[in-house]
């Protein structure tokens, strides 16, 4: 059940992360599952799963998960599926990693001192033990795991590459790192994993006490350096995709499942089956075309996002497994400001900016024209894929309510060939063909946003040309500490909403389906799923 991470499929692209931010990788595919069409039927939000007060934790129990066939299981640099990117997650430790609200936190790395100009010196925990007895942890074991990964032709970490400048010991428990970032987002680069060698062997929660073909079994590392993890052991078993998964949990052979398919609701079952809502990075956003002359008058661009019904669209099409937003934030993410203003449907504040913006209903059909007999005709262009047209029914459904408005909208739907630079709508995105797009890109883990404001920008299909917009991604860049940096955050939102460049949808949501009796889970979150495991329990 191969998940490749270099895709941008939904949760298969994980995200996550700053290499998704390069052309080929920004452009998610949408979603796994079928799509259910604007008429088609809906399912209503996920029943609570806290009807009581949770019991209090206790160690032991094993947890069972998928692992995909064939998946590359000796070196955590060249992960090649979402599914051992958990699993390796246990194994291993980085530098720093990420919590659930995005914020950086200390992992192999307790403390980081500026020393200006993108330079940083990290310093290490003394005694972290190598899960074999080999030793324990040294500023040359960092450095020596991130040669090893300048080496490597193509590896999902490559995005930190992209912001480390130079890695080297500074003697001790020290390490220097040069970045060609200023500011403190440059140490989001610092969360690869770090080995001794290229075995499954590491310094995390869990050791590796069988690995094969069928099934890798983990067990709790009781010399771990951080808690100790309640659950005591581990096992991801082999299987060829998140259908056989689910129904092998159906069966009782797993005990929980990370999925992205849209109909996770229906495995809730209260008192058996939880279903836990997990927010991810991809955000469904549509572009507008700055090239264009229609779309330059913002009073259109409030119009759309005024006219677009976003509840209705994740009611029926993603099954409510997507959250509305206005800005490129996740809104569970510490850089979010709940201040900004939303811009909620409503279809008469549209019609008011459309004819305030000169167009009025001269034919029979409702279509609008302006004075100079120009109408509101756009072509809204979008994806689909073999698996899936998820997006593209939402595409069909935002034609028609800005069809009530008074467009003439022509939905264009292209093919897109995962992993594929030459793809039909990648093609089609880059030649400016179109006034609308209906687009998903996925957030690196610090929220960088310069590649969609910069000229020239790997994600700037719409060519903004913005100069306050790219002024303040660059802040962020250059920001100093987390106030700073959140500063520079709510400034560029509070831009973003006036200027409204593109319009923001919504963040997708994936699922853990899992036994009732597996506790703890709420706040998981990807793309660091895994991330607060040691605080996941089995109640008895």
């Amino acid at each position: 059940m191969k998940k490749n991470l270099a895709t941008t499929e939904s949760r298969r692209a994980f995200a996550l992360f700053a290499a998704l931010l390069f052309v080929l990788a920004a452009v998610s595919g949408g979603c796994s599952g079928r799509g259910i069409g604007p008429a088609g039927p809906t399912q209503s939000p996920l029943p609570s799963t806290t009807p009581e007060a949770d019991p209090e934790p206790v160690e032991g129990g094993t947890l069972r998960l998928p692992m995909p066939v064939n998946a590359s299981r000796s070196d955590p640099l060249v992960v090649n599926t979402e599914e051992m990117l958990y699993l390796f997650s246990l194994v291993y430790d980085s530098l720093l990693t990420v919590n659930s609200a995005g914020e950086l936190e200390p992992c192999l790395c307790e403390s980081w001192t500026s020393e200006g100009g993108g330079t940083w010196l990290l310093r290490l925990r003394e005694g972290v033990k190598w899960h074999d007895g080999s030793g324990t942890l040294t500023a040359e074991d960092v450095v020596s795991t991130y040669r090893a990964l300048t080496q490597l032709e193509d590896s999902y970490y490559k995005y930190c590459l992209s912001h480390i400048v130079s890695m080297q010991s500074a003697g001790g428990l020290f390490v220097r790192v040069k970045l060609n970032i200023s500011g403190i987002m440059g140490l989001y680069s610092l969360t690869f994993p770090v080995r001794r060698s290229a075995e499954l062997m590491g310094t995390g929660a869990y050791r590796v006490e069988r690995s094969d073909d069928h099934r890798i079994i983990l067990t709790v590392n009781t010399d771990w350096w951080d808690k100790i993890p309640y659950i005591t052991r581990i096992v991801f078993e082999e299987r060829d995709s998140n259908t056989t998964a689910l129904a092998s949990y159906e069966a009782g052979q797993l005990n929980m499942v990370p999925t992205d398919i849209l109909t996770a609701g229906k495995y809730h079952e209260s008192g058996v089956t939880d279903v836990h809502d997990i927010m991810t990075q991809s955000m469904e956003v549509l572009l507008f075309n700055h090239n264009r002359p229609l779309f330059t008058d913002i009073r259109l661009r409030q119009a759309v996002a005024r006219g677009i019904n976003r509840s209705r669209i994740v009611t029926n099409v993603y099954m409510n497994r997507a959250r509305a937003a206005d800005v490129p934030i996740p809104p569970d993410s510490w850089l979010y400001d709940s201040r900004i203003a939303v811009m909620n449907y409503d279809p008469d504040a549209a019609l008011s900016l459309i004819e305030d913006a000169g167009y009025t209903v001269l034919s029979k059909e409702g279509l609008r024209f302006s004075k100079s007999g120009g109408h509101l005709s756009i072509k809204l262009l979008t994806s689909a894929t073999t698996e899936n047209t998820v997006r593209s029914d939402a595409a069909n459904m935002i034609a028609s309510q800005l069809e009530t408005l008074g467009f003439k909208v022509e939905v264009v739907t292209a093919a897109h060939a995962l992993g594929d630079p030459e793809s039909e709508f990648i093609k089609a995105l880059r030649k400016g063909d179109w006034d609308l797009a209906l687009v998903g890109f996925n957030l690196g883990p610090g929220n960088e946003l310069s590649s969609y404001f910069d000229a020239g920008g790997a994600n700037n299909f719409g060519h903004i040309s913005d100069s306050r917009l790219r002024l303040l991604a660059q802040t962020m860049l250059s920001a100093a500490g987390e106030e700073e940096l959140r500063e520079a955050s709510y400034e560029l939102q509070s831009c973003f909403a006036e200027t409204l460049p593109f319009l923001t949808l919504y963040f997708r949501l994936n699922s853990i389906i899992c036994s009732s009796d597996v506790r703890g889970i709420d706040g998981a979150r990807e793309p660091l799923l895994f991330a607060n495991e040691k605080n996941w329990y089995i109640s008895r």
